[in-house]
């Protein structure tokens, strides 16, 4: 989401002169878009600064923007701490970037504008054209979490949960595929939980699935992130009939202990989320399933632990996200005595281990058969491209006339963990 954010606030910006530039120490305005989900995300936008005030030392100071989550959560403090931030921007209101800057051309005085204001964001982006795209291009339909899970920062750093009117997010699909892109990746801190209602109708995620399906130049339908809450029988349902939706569902879990869960406040337990796997499952065989893994979360103990590993074995997840448990500032796991940093350390190490081998056992599935690719960038190596399979593992491979944005059958010749290699021969190209 981050990325997007990112690209719009270019297409805003440039609305007003700018443009955009790969030698730093030639520009007069840095904005540092930030995420605040990790631990130090603040303390690197300090270091950060500290660069930029280097490089500009003996030149014009540029005007320094901080954008994003650490924006919304740090506020006023970020400014009084540092000087050199010219202007805080929340997540919800980067749309006001270009008022603001002008403003401060005008008056030259710290600005902070940390409102929570959705609606109006995404009705000033719905006009302005994107002038970034790729063949996978990412597409927020929906921000803010309601869930409160004790971990976590998102409800306080993007707001309650928001989804976007589902004809702004057909126009802007329709903008993405006049412009090259052939892959949409719907985005939403619950992209599931997406529901709008207009003219007496109700909208889910499996509605947009399924006009999106129809949509011609479109290729692929990919959503991140989802809530085990919020996986319905009728986006499950989506996978009987919508064949352009693909078939990895990234589907968090964060641990395979009930008692862990239940600390963490994730509305779900093991159950329910085994239960989902297997009404998938029993409507389409080929979907796979990726996660998210906290290791060391207050409180667990190495029960807990081995049970997250068992249920990792369990459901085979292909690729997922780990990490140690990191406190955010603000959320009930902050006040939470920490677990033993090495032991963390090590479980993390075992995990990773196991979820590695899941993941070179699936890719060795590929080993001497096609694969569909979707063509997404040609290599500086004459010859090579770079596409992903249905469940987003990555491919590089030989081809003598295949083009970007189109999906071609690959002839898998070797691999690693992470990567399929092989070539495409075949001069009929799979249609649209």
């Amino acid at each position: 989401m981050n990325e997007y954010d990112s690209n719009r606030i270019y297409d805003l910006v440039s609305k007003i002169g700018f443009k955009k530039t790969e030698v730093k120490k030639e520009a007069n305005c840095l904005v540092l878009n930030t995420c605040h989900i990790r631990e130090k995300a603040t303390e690197k936008i300090y270091d950060e600064i500290g660069r930029i005030k280097k490089d500009f030392k003996n030149s014009k100071k540029p005007l320094v923007i901080v954008s994003g989550c650490v924006a919304q959560a740090e506020s006023n403090e970020m400014i009084k701490r540092e000087s050199y931030i010219d202007m805080v921007i929340g997540p919800q209101s980067y749309h006001k970037i270009n008022d603001l800057i002008l403003d401060f051309e005008k008056k030259n005085k710290k600005i902070n504008e940390t409102e929570f204001d959705v609606v109006t964001k995404f009705e000033k982006l719905e006009k302005v054209n994107r002038s970034f795209n790729k063949i996978s291009s990412y597409l927020t339909i929906q921000e803010g979490c309601d869930k409160f899970c004790h971990f976590c920062v998102v409800p306080y750093t993007r707001g309650p949960e928001y989804s976007r009117p589902i004809k702004q997010i057909i126009s802007e699909v329709n903008n993405l595929i006049n412009n090259g892109a052939r892959e949409i990746v719907l985005l939403g801190q619950n992209v599931n939980a997406y529901n709008f209602s207009a003219n007496n109708k109700k909208y889910k995620l499996s509605d947009l699935i399924r006009k999106l399906n129809y949509i011609n130049g479109l290729k692929r339908i990919r959503y991140i992130t989802s809530h085990p809450k919020d996986m319905t029988q009728d986006l499950i349902d989506c996978y009987k009939d919508c064949e352009k939706l693909m078939t990895l569902i990234h589907l968090p879990i964060q641990s395979g202990s009930n008692r862990i869960l239940k600390a963490m406040n994730r509305q779900h337990d093991t159950k329910h989320y085994l239960e989902i796997v297997k009404k998938i499952r029993k409507i389409n065989k080929d979907i796979r399933f990726s996660s998210d893994f906290i290791v060391g979360y207050p409180g667990e103990t190495e029960k807990d632990y081995q049970e997250t590993v068992d249920f990792i074995k369990n459901v085979g997840f292909i690729n997922s996200y780990s990490f140690i448990f990191s406190p955010r500032p603000g959320t009930p796991a902050a006040k939470k005595k920490l677990n033993n940093l090495e032991e963390s350390k090590q479980r993390l190490k075992n995990l990773q281990d196991v979820l590695k081998n899941i993941q070179l056992k699936n890719n060795n599935n590929f080993l001497g058969d096609y694969c569909e690719v979707l063509v997404e960038n040609q290599l500086q190596e004459k010859g090579k491209f770079f596409g992903r399979t249905k469940v987003m593992t990555p491919v590089i491979f030989e081809s003598e006339n295949c083009k970007l944005g189109e999906l071609v059958n690959v002839k898998v010749t070797s691999l690693n963990q992470n990567n399929l290699f092989g070539f495409h021969k075949n001069n009929k190209v799979k249609a649209a």
